[in-house]
């Protein structure tokens, strides 16, 4: 599975759908930890020691003074008056406090209009433009589209009844952050979860017909053209303009198994497209990157992975094991110059391992075993943290069921657990004292979690997740933690007990949270210093339902917006916003920022180095309460670093050991390890080490190990387990074999299988709350979840659903037992929906 969510657009996706159950919901994907102590070292120092007259505080916890008289000022409330529908959908537009705001009621036969408000000073007040859509109904779920260039384009996607005899499709095109709407008809009911924006070309766009039908348009939607019917996926090109993609199906049957299909390239100028590849189970691409998993030459039904980086002009073999049928790839990450891939292990197991890459993304390592990835939704807890690079956090399937965290700092190279906050405890039930994070796997399971993991590029070092203590994960409500190094060392504020809804702020320089209650909640709690001491402020004398927080997209704004409804009144939807600016003070000076040493708290080197490098950054020093300098650019200042062992990795056919050496891996057999590049056989000299792609150390360390020549022919091997080494070519000529007349036979006990594994499901969800620990039973595979996912839609419920996993690192995730009081208007119950552009590849 590919997944590539779009980085400038951020959804908050709240709706209320007519139903007493509620599902449960998660956001967007990754952090870790090495086998190695660690000890607090500072290294802060401060850039000018000048005096100031800016107010500064100690680290003792003190009340800011008058903290209610001050905020209140700015703190806004708007009501969505005399509006009945339940859902309401929230997006930023542009950069300069645009935000949208879009209620909705659809679903089967009932429906009406939506409305449409606009707000052009974040969120403090909305103006009402539904005269810009004719008052049209715009569909709740994928109803808004931004581009991931440009986030001031917007597309609003009209819902089509399934009980019309319409075929086409109203849209609502903006290229001005909403202040105008123009309406265009698509000459075909779109499937809005396909709606791709090209990259590297504002105006082109493709999408897919709900009979499978690829569309294109080069002016935002205006006009359409065919490009080719019985299409499975269709993706632009990261790089080359006007270039894209698909997948055709020339059987017709559009299986989501299928690996008949063909892999066309094709510019938005021509006529038709150009073969590239035949027997195609799936593919993605992503930078200079194309991936497509393909049938392997046999008639064993295995697939291998192929890489090329020059537009499918050649491939080359990933060396990655050979998988059957009924497991998969998924590249998890590729943004730091490596590629991570989850290979899916046999049977219906629920893990598999993580392998990372050289920088061609050709040779493979493996980097963490039993990797928990269930066969179902796409559930991973892969997350990359963005606060600071080559930090990675994911969870990991032991064998006696629990699932624990682990983290690494280094992009794969050592995986640890996550250290437990300093003084905290455990149950004397727990075998060991660990921070636990949860993610989408514990989100699939209803656990109680209003928001995942949480970083940003411009807050560096701070991560805020929610968690649990002990040896696993459990189903108890998680309590929010929080680091501001990285991931090494982990607090937990005392005053956030329980599932929260928390942001960041100003660059960090703000943290905030609102309780994840059943009850009404009046008081936001917020920290000026990195989470050490927490204030609280109430926004409002009449406690409210919270339903969700929004802070503008890149966390450097100092206001938040609140959403939720009047339980206790009309039942209004509402958005209050506070603006913490006053109580910080003034915009911050050159002395109020320290150098900041990143990975300061590793002691594999005394210099606080990291992928070859000791990287200082600016950041605003804890004694100093002032607004942060945005238009400061914080590129770190690097320095070289002597290597050392944890510069490297395990090279291929490795593995490290207990002590954290490399040796060589059992499972893979020599005779196998060979490579077939560019058409030409080439040996991989091994050595047991090679050096993290992008690592920036110098001299030092240089493991001394022999060279081994470990070569085969490239001609076609024979299939085996883990199988290695595949001629690059052979692909396109494959026959598959012919169907067993038996096939109604398996397909009977297939049937048989399914009802058994239902009736199990319903069983174990019964009794899932008297467990303690999170223990994964296998689910059912369930193929038009599959299909959907495939084709590139994110997971979204149907009436009735009891649970949802979402895939936008700011969607908002509701409990559904927190929630059985709620009663909103019209009887409806609070659900979230997430409405990214994902991209996936399910191979």
């Amino acid at each position: 599975m590919f997944a590539e969510a779009s980085g400038f657009s951020i959804l908050l996706f709240v709706s209320v759908i007519f139903h007493t159950s509620l599902p449960t919901f998660c956001h967007d994907m990754q952090t870790f930890t090495k086998k190695f102590a660690r000890t607090k070292r500072s290294e802060e120092s401060t850039l000018n020691s000048d005096n100031t007259n800016r107010q500064k505080r100690d680290t003792v916890c003190n009340s800011i003074p008058d903290v209610q008289n001050v905020l209140s000022p700015k703190t806004t409330k708007h009501i969505f008056s005399n509006d009945e529908n339940p859902a309401i959908s929230l997006t930023w537009s542009g950069n300069q406090g645009v935000m949208l705001a879009l209620t909705t009621r659809n679903f089967g036969i009932s429906f009406r209009p939506s409305r449409l408000y606009r707000s052009t000073n974040r969120g403090q007040s909305f103006v009402d433009i539904s005269d810009q859509i004719g008052h049209d109904t715009i569909r709740k779920s994928n109803g808004i589209h931004l581009s991931p260039n440009d986030s001031g384009k917007i597309i609003l996607i009209g819902y089509v009844s399934p009980f019309t005899s319409t075929f086409h499709t109203n849209i609502y095109v903006s290229t001005d952050t909403g202040a105008t709407f123009q309406k265009a008809i698509c000459p075909f009911i779109m499937d809005a979860t396909t709606l791709t924006f090209s990259p590297t070309d504002d105006y082109s766009l493709l999408a897919k017909s709900t009979n499978n039908s690829l569309f294109m348009s080069t002016d935002f939607g205006r006009e359409w053209k065919l490009v080719k019917n019985q299409v499975h996926t269709g993706k632009w090109d990261p790089i080359v303009k006007h270039l894209f993609y698909y997948t055709f199906d020339p059987s017709g049957r559009m299986s989501s198994k299928s690996t008949e299909n063909e892999l066309y390239k094709q510019m938005s100028t021509a006529t038709s497209g150009t073969l590239l590849a035949q027997h195609v189970h799936s593919f993605a691409v992503q930078n200079d990157f194309l991936f497509l998993s393909v049938q392997f030459p046999g008639n064993n039904g295995s697939r291998v992975m192929h890489i090329s980086k020059d537009q499918g002009q050649t491939w080359n073999a990933a060396q990655l094991p050979l998988i059957n049928p009924d497991q998969f790839y998924s590249i998890l990450d590729m943004s730091e110059s490596m590629v991570f891939v989850h290979v899916d292990a046999a049977g219906d197991t629920g893990h598999g391992n993580i392998y990372t890459s050289e920088e061609r993304g050709i040779i493979f390592s493996k980097s963490l075993t039993r990797h928990l990835y269930p066969n179902t939704q796409g559930i991973t807890d892969f997350y990359r943290v963005k606060s600071l690079p080559g930090v990675y956090i994911t969870s990991q399937l032991t064998k006696d069921n629990t699932v624990h965290s682990r983290i690494t700092f280094d992009k794969g190279g050592v995986w640890d657990s996550i250290s437990s906050p300093a003084g905290s405890h455990c149950p004397s039930s727990e075998k060991e004292c660990k921070l636990q994070i949860h993610n989408y796997f514990s989100a699939s399971k209803h656990v109680s979690l209003p928001a995942l993991p949480l970083s940003s590029p411009s807050a560096v070092g701070i991560i805020m997740a929610h968690g649990n203590l002990g040896d696993g994960l459990n189903f108890n409500p998680p309590n929010v933690f929080l680091t501001n190094d990285g991931g090494y060392t982990w607090k937990q504020p005392a005053n956030l007990s329980g599932p929260y809804h928390y942001g960041i702020g100003d660059s960090g320089g703000i943290l905030f949270a609102v309780p994840s209650k059943s009850e009404l909640v009046n008081t936001i709690r917020f920290s000026f210093d990195e989470g050490d001491c927490w204030h609280s402020y109430k926004f409002t004398d009449t406690p409210i339902q919270i339903t969700g927080i929004s802070a503008e997209p890149g966390e450097k704004s100092t206001d938040v917006s609140i959403w939720g409804w009047n339980r206790s009144g009309d039942g209004s939807w509402m958005a209050i916003t506070v603006d913490f600016r006053p109580a910080m003070g003034d915009s911050c000076g050159r002395e109020d920022y320290q150098k900041w040493t990143a990975h300061e708290t590793n002691t594999l080197s005394d210099e606080g180095c990291l992928l070859g490098e000791k990287k200082m950054y600016f950041r605003r020093a804890k004694g100093s309460l002032c607004v942060n300098d945005q238009t400061l650019v914080n590129n770190p200042v690097g320095q070289p670093c002597a290597c050392q062992y944890s510069d490297y990795i395990c090279d291929y056919a490795y593995v490290r050991n207990d002590q954290s050496m490399c040796v060589k891996d059992p499972a893979v057999a020599t005779s196998n390890m060979d490579i077939c590049i560019d058409n030409e056989e080439e040996v991989i000299e091994t050595k047991g080490y090679r050096k993290i792609p992008g690592d920036k150390c110098q001299g030092g360390v240089q493991p001394n190990t022999k060279t081994e020549d470990l070569k085969k022919s490239c001609a076609k091997p024979q299939i085996i387990d883990e199988e290695f080494g595949v001629d690059p070519n052979d692909f396109v000529s494959y026959t598959p074999r012919h169907t067993s007349r038996h096939i109604g036979l398996v397909i009977f006990l297939v049937i048989i299988v399914i009802m058994m594994g239902v009736a199990l499901g319903v069983l174990l969800y019964r009794k899932r709350k008297t467990m303690l620990r999170v223990r994964y039973t296998p689910l059912a595979q369930d193929d038009n979840e599959a299909a959907k996912r495939a084709n590139g839609s994110a997971v979204h419920p149907l009436v009735g659903t009891s649970s949802l996993v979402d895939d936008d690192d700011d969607t908002v995730i509701v409990d559904p037992s927190s929630l059985a009081n709620m009663k909103p208007k019209n009887g409806a119950t609070l659900s979230y929906h997430d409405d990214s552009d994902e991209d996936l590849l399910v191979t």
